[in-house]
């Protein structure tokens, strides 16, 4: 696949939402106008997935279908509203001056530094992404149709989680017919992210130079800019989020009307739908809009109209995931357990108490497991420079230029988002629940630089110690001598964003040898990449000459590090292989032995044990690759299970992890299973006894199946592991269709 058919949707798609922008919606000021058309594209790309996904037409065809469809209802409203509507005049005619775009340079330089490697190389075991993110999304794509997808072996409730998120890669792999774009299919919404806190900071008055530099640290914080380039979703939901915060503040401001209110309630719907926790982090801002409107307005049938308008561009974009899960289990927030007292509210499989079972869950009362999540997300050296802002150093000297009550509250909004992670989220080990809140710091932060240009110069030497180094340096040589590492629960000590330094020290040590000269290359013309790229955008794009040399400036920047790259990819040699499995000790000779064996066209392929099936997919994502049920139920998901059980007198299990679908196992049934889904591979891994006893069979740790296999060599050929005493992994070929007779025979 050459990816044209990608550029076409997404270019498409993109002049679309820019036309319906500038003129259908009549945005005003060309950060408005990309804000907006960003949300218009996004919201038009959920809605296709959705409505397609639905209908099972999942196709190329089809998307461009329903992509040219929108391009002809730009296509109306440019012909129907006339000539584009006047820019907002730039109070303040100053450039970018060195700091921003040094603050700017950094910030790509990260990001293709980061970027580039997760496009070319393999996704990283740990994350999301493995376990169902792309997992999820590759499934609906070589399937052409939405359906829940079982993870029993890794997160059980992520069938049922919002997946907004997955729809989008899901449109990528469509167009690009595989998951390469996937890989690094946050990369957009960091840029939108910059462009909200941006834009709240602009609209409180910060200074352009300050603006960018806060956002700058904002996006380049670690736990953001890491899982923004792996397929975790967490950069889709922030961006999301702050974009809401940014339309509901221009509404209250009076810089913008009621499509500022929808826009924003159609951002904050995206969040809702990317994550489940987005249903702790949102109604607050929601709210807070609410009182907006109500403060704006000044009456009640005002604010009964446009809050009705408000959760209803919520709903749009969210309602389809908490629709599904009230139709199949009666509960909008399946699986989660709500009850007060005696009386069920909403009925699940767990609760808060099962989620402190969890090895994600810190006690509320662990301030010290807190403050040292606070310090690395934050990075210790930067951390004086955030707290000073949020309590309001801001305030002192400087130029006010007002709006101080509005400052005040994304202060406040900050502070009470921290404190929403830590009372009312139990997997607090997880500090990217935490980004909402920096990103609203964005605003007091930018405040605190706004004036003072030794403090911007300050922060931007900061911002490049933070990318260069490890955040131990200079005070530390390594974790264990940390000062401030309070809690052994949280680790402290993160490398350096840019690996320049080590990169350098190991050519260094070869003697320059060909192999290491690649790598610390790629670095260094990605720096020059980026910082022709930042000088390009700082430059205003009037007149022809201009906006040529600019885009030539951008495309020539970015052509010149993919190029860099792929020498990366010429040195790993012609094995695609190389290139999608990572190398993970204990699972990696299993893979190569079922990728050799899958065949040129692929194999249907079922699996028990592993909870990072997506690697089990191959090379170019040619196996279908499924979990199949080992009860005489083979349709069922966990929620069908979960419905019997509660039948039962029993619906609630004692940690989020149940094993309804895992008790009851039956040879005969599960061969029947097979035979069904037309199974010709299988593969078993041993498991994780974390996840709950009931997939344990035996003393190795390995599930049911592999004692089913091998006690049954007639039907289950076994060719990998055995032989090889791979404690990990087995590997077999399945003959069940022509083993009928032994089906009867149970373990």
């Amino acid at each position: 696949m050459t990816g044209w058919p990608c550029l076409l949707l997404n270019g498409l798609l993109a002049t679309a939402a820019w036309w319906v922008a500038v003129y259908g919606l009549r945005q005003q000021g060309r950060l408005m106008q990309v804000v907006a058309a960003s949300v218009v594209a996004w919201v038009w790309s959920t809605l296709g997935m959705q409505f397609l996904g639905t209908l099972g037409l999942i196709q190329v065809g089809w998307l461009l279908a329903w992509t040219v469809l929108g391009l002809a209802a730009g296509l109306a409203c440019r012909r129907s509203r006339g000539p584009s509507p006047a820019i907002e005049p730039d109070e303040e005619p100053t450039g970018w001056g060195w700091e921003g775009v040094l603050a700017i340079a950094a910030a790509v330089w990260a990001s293709l530094a980061l970027g580039l490697s997760s496009l070319i190389f393999p996704v990283k075991v740990i994350s999301d992404g493995p376990i169902y993110h792309l997992y999820f999304a590759a499934r609906w794509w070589k399937a052409g149709r939405l359906f829940l997808v079982a993870s029993p072996f890794g997160e059980s409730a992520a069938t049922y989680f919002p997946a907004n998120g997955e729809l989008w890669f899901t449109w990528l792999m469509t167009g690009w017919g595989g998951d390469r774009l996937a890989r690094i299919g946050q990369a957009p919404f960091l840029l939108l992210a910059a462009l909200a806190a941006y834009g709240c900071a602009r609209e409180l008055g910060a200074g352009r130079k300050a603006s960018i530099v806060a956002s700058a640290l904002f996006v380049t914080c670690s736990p953001l800019i890491l899982f923004t380039f792996e397929a975790n979703v967490d950069t889709i939901f922030i961006a999301g989020y702050l974009t809401a915060a940014y339309f509901f503040l221009r509404f209250g401001l009076g810089r913008d009307g009621t499509t500022a209110l929808a826009l924003g309630g159609l951002a904050a719907g995206e969040t809702l739908g990317t994550k489940s926790i987005g249903l702790v982090f949102v109604p607050p801002l929601l709210v807070a809009a609410v009182w907006i409107v109500a403060r704006r307005t000044r009456s009640l049938r005002s604010t009964i109209l446009l809050s009705a308008l408000l959760l209803a561009s919520a709903l749009t974009t969210s309602g389809f995931w908490y629709g599904r899960n009230w139709l199949l289990a009666d509960n909008p927030l399946y699986p989660l357990h709500l009850q007060i007292g005696d009386v069920v509210l909403l009925s699940g499989w767990y609760g808060p108490d099962a989620m402190r079972n969890s090895v994600y869950y810190i006690p509320m009362g662990d301030w010290r497991a807190m403050i040292d999540n606070i310090v690395a997300v934050l990075d210790p050296r930067l951390v004086p420079l955030w707290l000073a802002s949020i309590v309001g150093f801001w305030v002192i000297g400087g130029r006010s230029k007002g709006r101080i009550g509005w400052v005040w509250a994304f202060s406040a909004a900050a502070v009470l988002n921290v404190a929403l992670y830590w009372l009312c989220i139990p997997y607090r080990t997880q500090q990217r629940f935490m980004l909402p809140g920096l990103g609203m710091a964005v605003v007091p932060l930018a405040r605190l630089l706004d004036g003072r240009r030794w403090l911007t110069r300050a922060a931007v030497v900061l911002l490049l110690v933070h990318l260069l180094t490890p955040q131990t340096w200079p005070l530390a040589s390594s974790e264990s001598d940390i000062p401030w590492d309070l809690s052994p629960k949280i680790p402290n000590g993160m490398g350096a964003m840019i690996q320049l330094g080590p990169r350098l020290q190991r050519l260094a040590a070869s003697r320059f040898a060909l192999s290491e000269i690649v790598a610390p290359a790629e670095l260094i013309v990605s720096a020059a990449a980026a910082l022709v790229i930042a000088l390009a955008c700082s430059k205003p794009w009037r007149g022809g000459r201009a906006s040529a040399w600019a885009g030539a400036s951008l495309v020539g920047s970015l052509a010149v590090v993919g190029a860099v790259g792929y020498a990366e990819i010429a040195m790993v040699g012609s094995d695609s292989r190389r290139l999608f499995f990572p190398v993970f000790p204990d699972f990696y000779a299993g893979w190569m032995q079922l990728d050799a064996r899958s065949g040129p066209d692929g194999s249907r392929v079922a699996y028990a044990g592993t909870n990072i099936p997506y690697y089990l997919m191959g090379a170019d994502l040619r196996n279908d690759v499924r979990y199949v049920n080992i009860d005489g139920h083979p349709d069922w998901q966990m929620h069908d299970y979960h419905r019997q059980s509660r039948a039962q007198g029993q619906g609630l299990w004692p940690t989020s992890r149940p094993g309804w679908d895992r008790t009851g196992g039956d040879y005969a049934a599960w061969l029947a299973n097979l035979e069904a889904e037309r199974i010709q591979l299988l593969v078993v891994t041993r498991v994780n006894p974390g996840e709950g006893p009931h997939n344990v069979a035996d003393t190795e740790n390995f599930p049911i199946e592999r004692q089913w296999a091998d006690a049954h060599p007639e039907v289950f050929e076994p060719l990998y592991g055995i032989a090889e005493h791979d404690p990990w992994f087995r590997l077999y070929r399945i003959h069940a269709r022509a083993n009928r007779g032994t089906a009867n025979v149970a373990l």
